[in-house]
Parts: C-alpha cells; sequence; structure tokens
C-alpha cells in the first residue's frame, strides 16, 4: 500500500513539474517534493503501528485429542484411514468385546439369584420366620452386584471406540490384531478437532490499544488471497519467563538481561468463513487487529493485508 502511494505521488509530481510545468524544478522545489513522502510515511507508518497494529506471527493450532480406549483388549476392526475427516460419535475402531459380553452374562446371572434371595428374605421376615439382617445382608450383595453390572455394560459399551468431536484423524498406524491397555501412556491415534485456534503475537508496546472485542483479520500461505475475520477474545498477559515456581532455590538474575518475549492475542473466528474449519494445525500467516481509534487507518491497512495476501500465489524458488 506504502509503495503504491509513493507511486501515485511521483506520477502526481511528474504530472505538475514536468508535464504541466506548473512551477519551477529548483532547490526549494526538489526539498518539497523530496520531504513531503518522507514524513508522510515515517507518520503513516507509527500511526498503524499504534492503532492499527500487524503481526507476522500468526499461529493457527488445533486441540489434538490422544484416543486412548477405556478398556484393554485385542483390535478386531478398524473403520478409519489415516487423515479421515469424521463427524461426532462415528465408529473409529473396535475392541473384541466377547469377554466384557461373557463378564455381562455372569453378572447378570448372579444378580438374577440375589434378586430372588431378597425376596425371600422379605418374604420370611414379613412371616417373622426370618431375620432382619439376613435380608439387609441380601440386599447389600444385590445392590453391590447391580454396580457391577453396570460397570460391565459400560465397559461393554467402550469396546467401540467413536470420535469425541468433528474432526480429522491423524497417524491411524492402528490395525486389526493390535492389543490395547487402558493407558494414557500409549494412546492407539490422534484426531485433530475441526475449530482451530488462532493466535496473533505482538511485542508488547504494540498492544497499548487493543481490546477484547475489536475486529482483526488474518491470512494464512496455504490459502493464498483468503482473509479471515475475527474478534479480539483476549490478550495473555503471561509468559514463561514471568513464571517462578516454589522451590528451596534463590532467585538468579543472570549475566545478561533477558529477551523480551512477546505477548499473544487470541482471536476468535466468525462462523461460516469458507476454508474456516479446515486451516492447517501449524500454520503461519500474518494479520492485523483494528482498534476503536483512526478509523481510516484501517481501510490502509486492510488494502495492505489484501495484496500481501495475494503474493502468496507467486511460489518464488528455483527449483
Amino acid at each position: 500500500m506504502l509503495e503504491l502511494i509513493i507511486i501515485l505521488y511521483a506520477c502526481a509530481v511528474w504530472w505538475i513539474f514536468f508535464k504541466k510545468k506548473k512551477y519551477p524544478w529548483d532547490k526549494r522545489s526538489k526539498i518539497i517534493v523530496f520531504s513531503i513522502p518522507v514524513v508522510f510515511s515515517i507518520v503513516l507508518i507509527l500511526l498503524l503501528n499504534i492503532f492499527a497494529p500487524s503481526s507476522h506471527d500468526v499461529r493457527v493450532t488445533r486441540h489434538e485429542i490422544q484416543i486412548v480406549p477405556q478398556v484393554k483388549g485385542r483390535v478386531i476392526e478398524v473403520n478409519v484411514t489415516d487423515n479421515q475427516r469424521v463427524k461426532k460419535g462415528d465408529i473409529l475402531f473396535k475392541i473384541d468385546p466377547q469377554p466384557y459380553e461373557a463378564s455381562v452374562n455372569a453378572l447378570n446371572a448372579k444378580l438374577k439369584l440375589a434378586k430372588k434371595r431378597v425376596e425371600e428374605h422379605r418374604a420370611l421376615v414379613k412371616t417373622g420366620s426370618g431375620n432382619r439382617f439376613d435380608l439387609e445382608k441380601a440386599e447389600s450383595d444385590y445392590d453391590e452386584l447391580k454396580e457391577k453390572s453396570d460397570n460391565s455394560y459400560w465397559e461393554l459399551e467402550q469396546t467401540v471406540v467413536r470420535a469425541p468431536n468433528d474432526g480429522t484423524v491423524i497417524n491411524a498406524q492402528l490395525r486389526p490384531g493390535v492389543f490395547l491397555v487402558a493407558s494414557p501412556l500409549r494412546a492407539a491415534m490422534s484426531f485433530i478437532e475441526d475449530d482451530p485456534q488462532v493466535f496473533m503475537l505482538f511485542h508488547q508496546n504494540e498492544l497499548h490499544q487493543v481490546k477484547p472485542g475489536q475486529e482483526a483479520e488474518f491470512y494464512v500461505p496455504t490459502n493464498p488471497g483468503k482473509i479471515y475475520k475475527a474478534k479480539v477474545e483476549s490478550v495473555i498477559w503471561a509468559q514463561r519467563q514471568g513464571q517462578v515456581n516454589a522451590s528451596g532455590d534463590l532467585p538468579t538474575t543472570g549475566m545478561r538481561a533477558a529477551m523480551p518475549n512477546r505477548f499473544p492475542v487470541k482471536l476468535i473466528m466468525e462462523p461460516h468463513q469458507e476454508g474456516g474449519d479446515m486451516m492447517a494445525a501449524g500454520a503461519i500467516g500474518n494479520g492485523a487487529i483494528y482498534t476503536d481509534h483512526l478509523v481510516i487507518l484501517h481501510i490502509v491497512r486492510k488494502v495492505m493485508l489484501r495484496v500481501h495476501s495475494k503474493l502468496n500465489y507467486l511460489v518464488l524458488k528455483l527449483h
């Protein structure tokens, strides 16, 4: 955008001083002509960086869910392939249900017997021939078996592992015959949710005009020419170098000054944008936030973003 303004200014200078020759091209004119774009550029850049700050480090992340089965067993069926998109509730894979079906049947038989004993003891107590303690013991045994039976049904249901949300299966190396255990240290596959999380990183002095709810735009090179619209959700005012853990060690100041870290601004993407739910996790792009002041500058920043986004169509390499 700045380059375009300078080109238009140069054309105007040529038209006034050389084409129409309305003013003489003397020393005074040269000083004025060359001073105006320099001063204008400096003022424009300073104001843009305050009231429409831009970031060259926009990061797209997506929540990853490690798919870990709730029960152990041998895999008998895998229903997805690598990089396959699925909907919430779709079947990912199945574990052999036979041991859990046997457990359900055994507990149901015990539960049926326990219920019969409760009825018998209750009838004896009513006639005065039975002991109330024996009735209470039978009821307790029945309740315990009922809990175990409910848990066995739950375990049987967990032999069918389903997608927790809409998303994409990543690194699906699972095959029938693999024995899985219910351990968070051994995930069966990785699952990436559709909804992206977008962060813009800024230096500290660029954020004093940024507030939640302000408009933001960004682009990523994976979708050339596409501008995504968002709003500021929050500024994350915390960094690792500001964390002090409780310990018996004395604080270390170091021999050199700490390098100032940047602070992330979390964005909320506007819904129903083309390709918005399919942005690559890990994509890096550029973006800007439009604050509440000097709205005229927002137009300049928006044009700059759109021009730079179009340049992503160019692949500049020699091989």
